[in-house]
């Protein structure tokens, strides 16, 4: 038995350096510390110098204890023992029972250890196998004896002790079990948002849950509903709204919403509802979270008035207000005057026409009263307004189709579009502009009037390829592109007193050019009155002609060119009297100079004949006969030059 066995607590317990289930804080790094004595032999040094620090410190330690407890060293083994010593005994005898003691304490302590596990245990005597190699190694630079390097070295090497296994698998079940829960949890989350997003997409072009439109059974019917459905839901709705109307006189009218003034804008109701709770995605598909439509409509209360008026009021007892009236031969508005008599207070009815709007689909019970009164708006009020429509009409609305053309709406026209709206409730006249009426008017006219056709240019030249003239002057088609807007921008122009200026969206497409080589040319000599035709300059044909009237109509002297030509054409105009004339199915018309061409004259043979303008002139075109103006329509073609010369002559040139 060594001092290193007596430094036991006197109490009974372990020993003061380490308890046989203390693990020290630096459990692990010491650990480490040691295996690296073992495998690092360059740090053995630095190690050996902490190790002998620490073994000095204990040393000191042990002998402050030993000082302590020296005194009552051996009343403390006597109680252990359960033995009290007399004071007559020997030195020897003490010695002999204090090893007794110890030995009996030992052996309970060997099988303490012998209780813990086989890995345990190998780990330890591991542990202070290594420390004892170290201590050898340091005992001669130490004060202490071998007896104390062991205690030392077995004291503080004890703590060292491994993590069992049964730890290590209770924390791999609690690893896996949390692991499990983690991915219960994925999947769950997994699984709610793929059932949200594909509920989305179910009701993405379906009524939402929670959206109520009419009463409760149009509302129930409609969730989960498509676009046909609900378009059929919202026309049915509004077929059955009706308003049951009754007078203080005991008549009665039922009233549909179109005939009291309603406009119903049936497609932006549908896109309403189809659309309602869309600007939130989680609330969207939650039913508990309400959403109300209503029609999308717009309100008459004028027309209104003039139905109750009608209705309930006999025509020669109604009370007319002054209003104003929209003239179409002075292109002006004026004054209508009113008249006293009865009238109906609407605004009951005004009421139940709001409600019906938000809530459609039913029928609704209304009292109206009517009473007499003067003309409902005085005649200042009218004049006013006429004057004020006078100023709107002076505004002008250009459209332009981006190549040269343009059209102004014309004054008779923009006076239709404005609606004048008699308020008799509120005593009031306003007015509103047509949108409806300005684009049926534009979709019509404006086409007709800014396409165009293309039309390729026709240049005539020489031989020497130099243009002469143009024959026929080109243009580009022109196709424009016209849509409703346009029709409300210009309302919403006139409506603020302004005028509107626009340039149409337009398919431009361009012209060809197209050169001619002039091979035919007509001289007209006024003073022979005859008409030479000739081809690349050699004279082929020599016709008699009798050319426009001395002095009244003389056909217009000057080189020009056949631009246009018909096979026959009814001829109007005006005598040199001033009476018209028509001349039905005129044969082979061939025009040079606006309204002057080569035609056949049956009419005027004899002028031909005589060559006399003065007595049987024409208006100015050159008068032929049938089968000398068939003659030039065959073989001249557009782009034959037109030369006129010479004077008019005051009698006949020729003799029959």
């Amino acid at each position: 038995m060594n001092m290193a066995e007596m430094q036991q607590n006197p109490e009974g317990g372990e020993s003061f350096s380490a308890a046989s289930d203390y693990v020290p804080d630096s459990e692990n790094d010491d650990t480490v510390a040691f295996e690296q004595v073992e495998q690092n032999s360059q740090n053995q040094f630095a190690q050996e110098s902490v190790v002998e620090d620490s073994v000095a410190q204990n040393q000191v330690d042990n002998q402050d204890n030993q000082s302590a407890y020296s005194e009552s060293e051996e009343e403390s083994l006597v109680e252990n023992l359960g033995e009290v010593s007399d004071e007559d005994d020997n030195q020897y005898d003490i010695v002999d029972d204090v090893e007794a003691a110890v030995s009996r304490y030992a052996d309970r302590k060997a099988e303490r250890k012998a209780e813990r596990k086989a890995a345990a245990a190998s780990a330890a005597a591991s542990t202070v196998a290594s420390a004892s190699s170290y201590a050898a190694s340091s005992a001669s630079a130490s004060a202490y004896d071998s007896t104390s390097a062991d205690n030392i070295a077995t004291d503080t090497f004890q703590a060292v002790t491994p993590k069992s296994k049964e730890s290590k698998k209770s924390k791999n079940s609690n690893a896996h079990s949390a692991l499990a829960l983690f991915y219960s949890l994925f999947i769950f989350v997994i699984i709610l948002a793929a059932a949200f997003f594909a509920v989305h997409w179910y009701f993405h072009d379906r009524v939402a849950p929670g959206v109520n439109f009419g009463d409760s059974a149009i509302s129930r019917n409609l969730t989960g509903a498509q676009e046909s459905a609900v378009y059929k839901a919202v026309q049915n709705a509004v077929n059955r709204t009706e308003l049951v109307i009754k007078d203080d006189r005991g008549k009665t009218a039922t009233a549909s919403l179109q005939q009291l003034g309603v406009k119903v804008n049936t497609k932006a109701t549908v896109n309403a509802i189809l659309n309602a709770k869309r600007d939130n995605l989680f609330t969207r598909i939650m039913p508990w979270i309400q959403k109300n439509v209503s029609l999308n409509a717009k309100r008459d209360d004028s027309k209104m008035d003039v139905y109750l008026l009608h209705k309930f009021v006999l025509k020669h007892d109604r009370a007319l207000p002054y209003s104003v009236v929209f003239n179409k031969e002075s292109e002006s508005f004026g004054v209508q005057d009113g008249v006293p008599g009865r009238t109906i207070e609407t605004m009951p009815v005004r009421e139940a026409v709001k409600k019906l709007i938000a809530n459609p689909g039913k029928t609704v019970n209304v009292s109206v009263s009517s009473r007499r009164t003067d003309a409902p708006i005085k005649r200042d009020a009218a004049q006013k307004l006429a004057n004020d429509l006078n100023k709107v009409l002076e505004k002008k609305l250009k459209f332009s189709n981006g190549d040269g053309d343009d059209f102004t709406v014309p004054k008779k026209e923009l006076g239709t579009w404005i609606d004048v709206k008699a308020d008799t409730t509120r005593r009031k006249l306003s007015y509103e502009i047509d949108v409806d009426k300005a684009d049926a008017y534009l979709s019509q006219v404006l086409p007709k009037a800014l396409n165009k056709e293309k039309v390729n240019q026709e240049d005539a030249i020489n031989k020497e390829g130099k243009v002469i003239f143009t024959t026929m002057k080109g243009s580009n088609g022109v196709e424009i592109t016209y849509n409703r807007s346009y029709a409300e921008k210009a309302c919403d122009a006139l409506q603020n007193g302004e005028d509107f200026n626009v340039t149409l969206p337009a398919k431009v497409t361009k012209f060809s050019v197209e050169q001619k080589l002039v091979e035919m040319r007509i001289v007209v000599d006024k003073t022979t009155q005859t008409a030479s035709v000739y081809k690349n300059d050699e004279l082929v044909k020599t016709f008699p002609v009798c050319t426009g009237r001395t002095g009244m109509g003389e056909s217009t002297s000057g080189t020009f060119f056949i631009y246009l030509r018909y096979a026959s054409q009814d001829m109007r105009g005006r005598n040199f009297n001033g009476s018209p004339y028509l001349s039905p199915n005129v044969h082979w018309v061939s025009y040079y100079h606006g309204g002057e061409g080569f035609h056949t004259a049956m009419w005027n043979y004899n002028g031909i004949a005589t060559g006399d303008p003065a007595n049987h002139g024409s208006h100015g075109c050159i008068n032929m006969y049938d089968q000398d103006a068939r003659w030039i329509y065959e073989n001249c073609p557009r782009g034959t030059i037109v030369q006129v010369v010479g004077s008019t002559p005051d009698g006949p040139v020729r003799q029959q």
